[in-house]
């Protein structure tokens, strides 16, 4: 018998979903954006973790959950199909640290990949209903399907509900 109260561990370049209420868990998140979509009605959520906001010439060697734009793709057909449905969605982001200073970018790759996720759920018409985004630290990151709650914890100890 599964254990319905311990989190689904998420990793990076990953997504999960949950349609029986257990929470869903992913850690290492500095730059790399994490999605959470929720339908409160059908009682289905998902968890994306990715590390780069497109795809482009590499959608063939790397995992879609690597990047925002196929992620979050792949993400929502399997809400989709675990019951969720898009029209009665909602979204909760987290992550795009600025995790280091790289002066050959135009701007910080967690900004960009905040921008990408932003984007691809306005494509679907999933609205975001909050954000733990930016900053310089790292976070772990704990979505409850049951309250709806997304929980940060950041590398410096804070703590934050969204």
């Amino acid at each position: 018998m599964e254990d319905t109260t311990r989190p689904v561990p998420v990793g990076v370049a990953e997504y999960a979903i949950s349609s029986d209420e257990r929470p869903l868990r992913t850690s290492g998140v500095g730059s790399c954006g994490v999605v959470v979509v929720h339908d409160e009605r059908a009682g289905v959520s998902g968890l994306l973790h990715f590390m780069l906001p497109t795809a482009g010439r590499r959608a063939d060697r790397d995992p879609d959950a690597k990047f925002a734009d196929s992620g979050i793709e792949a993400l929502l057909e399997a809400f989709e199909d675990a019951g969720g449905s898009l029209a009665r969605a909602w979204a909760k982001l987290a992550g795009g640290a600025a995790m280091l200073d790289f002066e050959s970018f135009d701007r910080p790759i967690g900004e960009r990949n905040v921008e990408a996720a932003r984007e691809a759920l306005a494509a679907h018409d999933v609205p975001v209903r909050g954000d733990d985004v930016g900053g310089d630290a790292g976070r772990m990151v704990t979505f409850d399907p049951a309250t709806g709650t997304l929980r940060v914890k950041t590398a410096t100890g804070e703590r934050r509900e969204i």
